[in-house]
């Protein structure tokens, strides 16, 4: 009988634990201690061999997310949208706070061009390549696969590329173009992703008005500037009125009006990085050069855990299934993208007689991919399923989806490393130099 009682309690006690470990799996704010904790683990063990450390929380985030350890469902990773929006409207202030009008002065004219050189070369190499590869192998639909893709190509992920230039307080002329090169990169890529989405899908569906192809990403960049330029200027007057508050202050209004653009973005479809990029160039051109300091150490401090949280999200999202899926056409798609990169940069800043430390190792800065990419393909996928003439082309969004997300596998793990490379032998990290060969 006494055997009968301590059975039954050892498995009353162990049905108990179940119990709680299911709870604390289904638990939000237990996931984000996962994440946050882990990511610190991850960032840490590859620092050992001198990785970048947003390498180390893409893999941890890959390690327990659904694809292998299970750590985190599917269903919690979806849970965390707050916190990818949070991170992605941060990143884009970070951008901003570094664009001041009085360093651009001698970079403007280079960054504008080589951007757009960069940004077009890529779209026409990857569209071109792709069109070869369905002609040669007789696949139909040639051409909206081709426009498509080499829209997508154009995007460079600002986050993983900002996480690199601060953890490593890079200086010199690579950090110089490359920050605002991905911030204007992200508005030719709005553009030129929503012409060629509306005219490739027009070929399968019939004709899209030239006014309609330009007026979706006209006022998304509209409201984007506006909406984060009347922020900025509010900012800039309680941080004048204010400043001699404490840095706690500062912190909390600046986090406030942040937090409001990327609120007032989401409700008025502006660009989730643009406008609260706006809101930093306003902010940082303002106010005296010598505060400027403030402003980052401020806000640093509290979008360190967020930003952790969200590469080690990114990892977590990604599905190392896909790889297996991504077959001949997304190989093409990711090889190309990086020639396209790397070469347009290469000849528009020789073009334009940028230093040579710019013409050798700008265009492998640019090769990180990721959430705008991501935008991208997932917009595509939503118009072929929600728009009548293109359901019966529905696996052509599909495909395009499962290229991209694949690719994104690739180029956040390895493309981090080659960036933290580039700037290394570009010699604009200190601890770094010498360090890569």
């Amino acid at each position: 009988m006494a055997m009968m009682d301590m059975l039954l309690s050892t498995t009353e006690e162990a049905s108990g634990i179940a119990v709680i470990l299911e709870h604390l799996y289904e638990n939000p704010i237990f996931g984000v201690s996962v994440l946050i904790l882990f990511g610190i683990l991850g960032g840490k063990l590859i620092n050992l061999i001198k990785f970048p450390r947003v390498t180390g929380y893409i893999l941890i985030g890959i390690l327990i997310g659904p694809s292998v350890l299970q750590l985190l469902s599917h269903e919690m990773v979806k849970s965390f949208t707050i916190i990818r929006q949070v991170a992605i409207g941060f990143i884009g202030y970070t951008i901003g706070l570094e664009l001041r009008f009085s360093k651009l002065k001698k970079t403007g004219k280079q960054v504008t061009i080589i951007t757009i050189s960069q940004a077009f070369s890529t779209a026409v190499m990857v569209c071109l390549a792709v069109a070869l590869y369905l002609i040669l192998t007789g696949k139909d639909h040639v051409w909206t696969y081709a426009l498509i893709l080499g829209a997508i190509a154009t995007a460079t992920a600002p986050g993983p590329i900002v996480a690199v230039v601060k953890s490593y307080r890079t200086k010199g002329p690579v950090t110089d173009v490359l920050l605002p090169l991905v911030a204007l990169d992200d508005a030719i890529g709005i553009m030129l992703f929503a012409v060629m989405l509306s005219f490739g899908t027009s070929l399968l569906s019939g004709p899209v008005s030239l006014s309609h192809m330009l007026l979706d990403p006209a006022k998304e960049i509209f409201f984007s500037l506006a909406f984060g330029a009347l922020i900025g200027f509010a900012v800039t007057l309680i941080a004048k009125k204010f400043n001699r508050e404490s840095d706690q202050f500062l912190m909390m209004v600046i986090i406030g009006f942040v937090f409001a653009g990327i609120g007032i973005g989401q409700a008025v479809h502006a660009s989730a990085i643009l406008l609260p990029m706006t809101i930093g160039i306003v902010l940082t051109n303002s106010i005296d050069e010598k505060y400027e300091h403030r402003l980052t150490q401020t806000t640093d401090l509290f979008s360190a855990p967020i930003l952790l949280a969200f590469f080690t999200i990114a990892g977590a999202e990604l599905q190392l299934s896909l790889l297996v899926k991504i077959g001949i056409l997304g190989v093409i798609y990711l090889l190309t993208r990086v020639l396209g990169k790397v070469s347009g940069a290469y000849v528009s800043a020789k073009g334009v007689k940028a230093p040579p430390t710019v013409i050798k190792y700008l265009g492998f800065t640019l090769i990180p991919q990721a959430g705008v990419a991501i935008d991208m393909a997932l917009t595509t996928q939503l118009r072929f399923e929600t728009t009548e003439a293109l359901l019966p082309f529905i696996e052509i969004g599909a495909a395009i989806m499962t290229i991209v997300l694949a690719a994104t596998v690739i180029y956040e793990v390895f493309g981090l490393v080659i960036v933290k490379a580039a700037l290394g032998k570009a010699g604009e990290i200190d601890a770094a130099v010498g360090d890569w060969d």
